[in-house]
C-alpha cells in the first residue's frame, strides 16, 4: 500500500494552475506518496462566509440522507459513526451537486480545483463538472464539519480509478485557533499519522494519493459534545463520486481495525 512519503508547499496562483510541466510534476509526486499544500487557494472572506452560512443551516433545518444519484438535492446530514456508512465517522455533512443552485457559486469557484484533479488524472479538465453525470460519476462538494468532543473519521484509502487519483481538500479550519487536538493525518512509511492540519492555514489546499491511509484523529476529545455549538474542525472535499448505482467502482476502505 502507498504512504506518505515527502510534504511539498507549493505557492498557489490562478495563472499558473493548469501548466502541463505543474501537472505533470504534482502527478508524479502524488504517484509516489506525496502530499502537496497549495497554499492560499482559496478566498478567505468566502469561507468565513459559507462556515456561517452552513452553520445556520446546520442549526434551523432537519439533517436527512440522499443518495448520489443524477438531480438529488442539495442535503445535510449527521453521521454518528454509522454503521451503514463504508468509513466509520463522528461528523456533520453538507453535500452540494453541480446541478443545483446555491448562493455562492460553489462549483464556478471550484473549478480551477476540479480541473486541477482532473488533469492529474490525466483526464479532459472539466470531466464530471456537468449539469448531469458523466461516466455514472458526478462531481461533488462536500463540507465536512468535525464537533470537538467527538469529530472523527476513522483510517482509510479512498478509490483510484478514471474519476480520481487524488481528492483534494480545502482546510477551512486553523489548529490552535478553532480546536487544539486532532485533526486530518496521513500515515507515512514507518507507520506514524503526520497531522497535515499542523502545517496548514485557513485557504490552504491539499493533495494526495486517494489511497493513502489518511483520516481525522478525535478534535478536541475532552470537550463535552455540543453539535449546535459547531466549534471544532471544518473542511471541503473537492470530490468526484460514484452514483449510488454505479458498482464498477470499488468502495472507501475503513483501515481502522487493520
Amino acid at each position: 500500500m502507498i504512504k506518505l512519503n515527502k510534504i511539498k508547499t507549493i505557492n498557489y496562483s490562478d495563472d499558473q494552475l493548469l501548466d502541463s510541466k505543474l501537472i505533470n510534476s504534482i502527478r508524479k509526486d502524488i504517484l509516489c506518496g506525496d502530499t502537496i499544500v497549495l497554499k492560499k487557494a482559496f478566498d478567505l472572506e468566502l469561507i468565513q462566509k459559507l462556515k456561517g452560512y452552513l452553520t445556520s443551516v446546520g442549526r434551523n433545518s432537519i439533517p436527512n440522507y440522499e443518495m448520489i444519484a443524477e438531480g438529488s438535492p442539495n442535503f445535510h446530514r449527521i453521521n454518528d459513526w454509522d454503521e451503514r456508512a463504508y468509513v466509520g465517522g463522528c461528523f456533520h455533512q453538507f453535500t452540494f451537486f453541480p446541478w443545483n443552485q446555491d448562493y455562492f457559486r460553489l462549483f464556478e469557484k471550484s473549478r480551477k480545483i476540479f480541473q486541477l484533479k482532473n488533469l492529474v488524472n490525466n483526464q479532459e479538465k472539466n470531466k464530471f463538472l456537468g449539469r448531469t453525470p458523466d461516466d455514472d460519476c458526478v462531481a461533488r462538494l462536500s463540507f465536512q464539519f468535525y464537533p470537538g468532543g467527538a469529530g472523527a473519521l476513522n483510517k482509510h484509502s479512498d478509490p483510484v480509478d478514471h474519476h480520481q487519483l487524488t481528492v483534494p481538500l480545502l482546510i477551512m479550519s486553523k489548529k490552535g485557533d478553532e480546536f487544539t487536538t486532532g485533526g486530518l493525518f496521513v500515515e507515512n512509511q514507518k507507520n506514524e499519522h503526520i497531522f497535515i492540519d499542523d502545517l496548514c492555514d485557513i485557504g490552504d489546499v491539499v493533495l494526495f494519493n486517494a489511497q493513502v491511509p489518511h483520516g481525522v484523529a478525535t478534535i478536541d476529545p475532552d470537550k463535552a459534545l455540543n453539535w449546535l455549538n459547531f466549534e471544532g474542525r471544518w473542511m471541503m472535499i473537492f470530490a468526484t463520486n460514484k452514483l449510488a448505482s454505479n458498482d464498477s467502482i470499488s468502495n472507501a476502505i475503513d483501515l481502522s481495525s487493520k
